[in-house]
Order: C-alpha cells, then structure tokens, then sequence
C-alpha cells in the first residue's frame, strides 16, 4: 500500500514501502534559500565555539562522520520537505527503512494519548513514529529526546530534549515538559531512558522509570502501549558495555546513534500498537514504579505475531 492517510483495519499495513531517491540534486546547492541553511546540520555549533576551538581538526572530522553530517545536510539541501512532518518521510526514503504497522484500530485520532514504547534503536524509530504519527495527527505530536536528536533542526518543533544522564532538568526544559503534557499534542515517551542493551548475550530493554504514570494521572491522558521491532548492531553494544565497565557516565555508544540510522538500510521494521489503556487504571493498589513495570510488560506482549526476532 502506498504512503497515504486511508488506513485499513486489517492487521498489517504496509507503510513508506519505497526505496525512492531523493529529488535530483540541485545544480547549485550554493544558491540555496537561507530557509535551508537555518536547518543544516552544524558539528561546530552543536559543540559550542569554546569546545571547536579545544578539539583538533581529526575529532571534529571524525564527528562529522560519525553524525553523517554531509549526508543529512544533503538530504536537507535537496528534498522538498527539508522542515515539518514531511521530513519524516523523506528522512526515511532516503535512508531506506520500510515499515509496517499494526493495531492502528485501537486509537481514535480526535483523542489525546501519552504513548509509550520500548526503546530499541535510537534514531529510526523516532523516524518511523513520526512518520506514522504525522499521517493520523497531522503535527499534533511530541517527543522528549536526547540532545543529540534534538539538534536535528528540520524535526526540532517536533522534540523536546532532555538530559538522558542526569535526574535534573533546567527549568525551561521543565516547563516545556509539563506545557507539552498540557497541551492538547500527543505525546510519546521511552520510558527506559536509553536504548536496549545487550546483557548476558541478550538484547534487553533497561527498566522503565514511573515518570509516564505520574504524568498520565497528573494530566488525565490515557496510556497506549506501543512496540518497535529491531535491534541495534554489535558495535553499538560492544561501546555501551565498555561505558558500563569503565562507568562512564556518557554512553559511547550514542555517538554511532546516526550511523545505527544509516545502516538499517533495507530493513523492515513493525509498529504494533496495543489499546488504551485509562489513567485510571493506575490506582494505589500498585506503585507507580510497579505499573510502569506492569506496562513495560504489556509492550513485550505486543512483539508477539509480529514476525520478527524478539528484541526485549
């Protein structure tokens, strides 16, 4: 089925089915509106003027690289949709990722919901999401991420960044959280904070933090479940395992979060959404660190029939 709103209720619905080019690039890419150039991607001024100075010339290159600078900038520079929810179509085409989505059923595009998913790649399924968000909800969505993603100036309006490493938050970040749950937006979170491990040589989905439930009751939004099928490679799991060992606060792996994107090409992911859930339901006979944990497993529940290697 090609890309498009007229969704069908049947169990799968095959979604960004096309491994399309971008539009042919432009003959003079220097002539570009200063619109674009407001959205490029920036290795010097996401590190700020003081850290480019202190860096040699080799690690700003080789974090160039490792964020695919030139890459995205390119797509940027040569798309139609270089800003707003049709960057998120794009974005994927681009990189080659398809998708299919299960259990659209269960929402009701005219409610306003808190989503909740596991937490296994990083950067595509924030691509994928959006994607099918865009297509139900128009741009009616947000999503607190790291600030890595959060630099991505064409899908910023979209972001709300937070400090993955750190329990305080600034308090304009607070205050875009909580005007974001007040909003008649929805909104999606990762309750693990950071993206699957793998421990004991299995993939495993970090704990989820009660944050979600408190919000939901706080703010009388009813719970989704939702689920990501993937898996991220072992590069990525070997430099989130040396961070472990030498406790490192920063999760080295982070800075493969791009190129975890760029190599799924060709890849086909499932989005299985399961029903709401009422914030009621989160009543005193559990914590809320015990029903966080209680929907975590709802959400694993939710791979199976999917087709795809287990990745929780």
């Amino acid at each position: 089925m090609q890309s498009g709103t007229n969704y069908s209720k049947n169990d799968t619905i095959l979604k960004s089915n096309s491994y399309l080019s971008l539009i042919n690039p432009i003959n003079n890419l220097n002539q570009m509106s200063t619109d674009r150039n407001d959205y490029l991607l920036d290795i010097n001024k996401i590190l700020g003027p003081e850290m480019s100075k202190k860096l040699p010339r080799f690690a700003i290159n080789f974090l160039k690289k490792r964020i695919h600078q030139d890459q995205i900038n390119y797509l940027i520079q040569t798309t139609e949709h270089y800003h707003g929810v049709g960057f998120f179509k794009a974005a994927l085409d681009y990189v080659g990722i398809t998708y299919r989505i299960r259990g659209i059923e269960n929402i009701d595009p005219e409610k306003r919901y808190l989503f909740v998913g596991n937490h296994p790649l990083g950067g595509p399924e924030a691509l994928i999401i959006g994607s099918v968000f865009s297509e139900i909800f128009g741009d009616g969505f947000k999503v607190p991420v790291n600030h890595i993603l959060a630099n991505l100036k064409p899908l910023s309006e979209f972001f709300v960044p937070v400090r993955v490493y750190s329990s305080k938050q600034s308090r304009e970040l607070g205050n875009q959280i909580a005007e974001m749950f007040q909003s008649d937006s929805q909104v999606l979170v990762f309750p693990a904070g950071l993206c699957a491990r793998k421990i004991k040589g299995k993939v495993t989905e970090m704990p989820w933090k009660k944050m979600f439930v408190t919000q939901a009751k706080r703010y009388e939004r009813d719970v989704v479940p939702m689920h990501i099928s993937g898996f991220n490679s072992k590069k990525f799991f070997f430099l989130s395992r040396l961070s472990m060992l030498l406790k490192l606060k920063f999760n080295l792996g982070m800075l493969l979060l791009v190129d975890e994107l760029f190599n799924k090409k060709g890849q086909e992911f499932v989005i299985t959404i399961g029903k709401p859930v009422p914030y009621t339901t989160f009543d005193k006979s559990k914590t809320d660190m015990q029903w966080a944990a209680e929907m975590q497993n709802q959400v694993k529940k939710l791979s199976e029939g999917n087709g795809c290697l287990p990745n929780m």
